[in-house]
């Protein structure tokens, strides 16, 4: 029997990282999700060798959508859009792949792109109006959007704060010994995850005692590793679900996080829901609207000695540690709680029917292979050659 609710489909990449936990945190918080017939389509890629998210959906349906980018990406739109059906609702999601689809098999629903950092901007600028409204969970992506095109974002561009889950009581920490010093975030360059050892030489240099919980995959964390061998003061931890992140979390008293390439990141909304101080680069988006010297720091980027010089401080001074910690923690209930912002998110969403464009100009553009009357088969085949 199908549902006489509207229909809310919300497709994204299938791999562990932000976007998977922002979308489950969206969906799984609020209580306005059963105003809908919800449906989760996990986007996976076969050249996407990122490990998978594997944590449960409260939907209704949850499907896998397998292609290649090396197919005729006309058939795959036509999978998807299949998958996506006909139904009045809203459509949810993050990727080109989704909105073209979308548009090209006239999907039906009201489309919603989520913006997360400057990729999604630049790619909801040449989506144009195929995309009915953009929502960003930092202001500064969402006034760039914005600033971009004020006639065609002009009430489509909103910013609708983040959240994640929140501590019942604040983590009891440690008042003197080792800080505890915590780096959570994916295993590559861009997260910087290989500056933390220059932190901790130079953290050795100045006599600090610390312990080190490095949380996170990817694909260089055997340098990692490498880099940390003979080290006694760090344990590595890849954590299967929020629940064993938090865990771990609630024992930490600063996040150190020298990432060069973010949006919002979740790593730094989960550690303030559990009373960690923040240590992190300051770029511009939702570490701006998140972080400022009331629960943590912005260190110049690329500058590993504005990381020491502050773990230096908050060991000399347990008391401000201990302040910015409970106001880290009283921050993130008050302004984080996923609970409260994902509601916002599906008060939005129950919009959709006003927020549907009456018109839409821009066209699909595809490939010279990307055409329907190529055969798929072939286009694999071709693509597979080069």
């Amino acid at each position: 029997m199908i549902s006489e609710k509207p229909e809310i489909v919300f497709t994204f990449p299938a791999c562990m990282g932000g976007v998977a936990s922002f979308n489950y945190n969206i969906i799984n918080y609020s209580k306005l999700i059963g105003s809908f017939y919800s449906r989760v389509i996990l986007l996976q890629a076969e050249e996407d060798s990122r490990p998978r998210f594997t944590d449960k959906f409260i939907a209704d349906e949850v499907t896998v959508f397998s292609f290649s980018y090396k197919e005729n990406q006309y058939s795959v739109m036509k999978r998807l859009a299949s998958l996506i059906g006909g139904r009045e609702g809203a459509l949810v999601t993050d990727n080109a792949l989704t909105v073209n689809a979308a548009a090209v098999f006239e999907s039906g629903k009201t489309v919603y792109h989520l913006l997360h950092d400057y990729y999604y901007v630049n790619q909801n600028i040449q989506l144009g109006d195929l995309v009915d409204v953009a929502i960003a969970h930092s202001s500064f992506f969402s006034d760039a959007l914005f600033a971009s095109s004020p006639h065609l974002f002009l009430g489509r561009s909103i910013y609708i704060p983040y959240g994640v889950k929140q501590c019942p009581g604040f983590p009891e920490k440690k008042s003197e010994g080792e800080l505890n010093l915590v780096f959570l975030g994916r295993m590559d360059e861009s997260k910087g995850a290989t500056s933390l050892i220059a932190i901790e030489n130079s953290l050795a240099g100045w006599g600090v005692d610390v312990s080190w919980t490095i949380i996170g995959k990817g694909p260089i964390k055997e340098v990692i590793l490498g880099q940390w061998s003979g080290k006694a003061n760090v344990t590595f931890h890849e954590p299967d679900s929020t629940d064993e992140v938090y865990e771990l979390l609630a024992k930490q008293d600063i996040l150190v996080f020298p990432t060069i390439f973010e949006g919002t990141p979740v790593s730094i909304l989960e550690s303030m829901a559990n009373g960690v101080v923040v240590l992190v680069n300051d770029l511009p988006g939702g570490i701006r609207d998140l972080v400022d010297q009331r629960t943590g720091y912005r260190c110049r980027v690329g500058e590993i000695d504005d990381y020491v010089k502050m773990i230096v401080q908050y060991n000399s001074d347990r008391e401000l540690l201990r302040q910015l910690q409970v106001a880290a923690f009283e921050r993130a209930k008050l302004e984080y709680d996923i609970n409260i912002n994902a509601d916002r998110y599906f008060e939005e969403f129950l919009r959709f029917r006003d927020r549907r464009r009456k018109v839409k100009n821009n066209r699909v553009v595809l490939s010279r292979l990307d055409k329907p009357f190529f055969p798929n088969s072939l286009v694999r085949f071709i693509r597979s050659l080069s």
